[in-house]
């Protein structure tokens, strides 16, 4: 599984720009990010749609809450879903 960020270093209120390559994506007619935040308990959990970016991966922009961290995953809406990894999230 391969994610970028851009930009590589998110703060709070910022847009982020999410973009995934994996096995679950590979063959997938849609992908879907699911995130929280929050170490142990997520908190203010979402799901959202994501766009095929040909030849690049998956791709969706959101907006992140400062000073959190922030846990993602992906998962193709058939029960597939990728590991979770976390990004920590700094204040403007």
């Amino acid at each position: 599984m391969e994610v970028q960020f851009y930009p590589k270093k998110p703060e709070g209120y910022m847009p982020l720009t999410i973009v995934y390559q994996g096995k679950v994506g590979d063959n997938a007619k849609i992908m879907r990010v699911h995130g929280g935040y929050g170490s142990t308990n997520w908190e203010e959990v979402f799901d959202l749609p994501m766009s095929l970016w040909p030849d690049n991966g998956w791709t969706v922009n959101i907006a992140v809450l400062p000073q959190k961290l922030l846990n993602l995953t992906f998962h193709d809406g058939k029960g597939n879903w990728e590991e979770t990894i976390q990004l920590s999230i700094t204040s403007p």
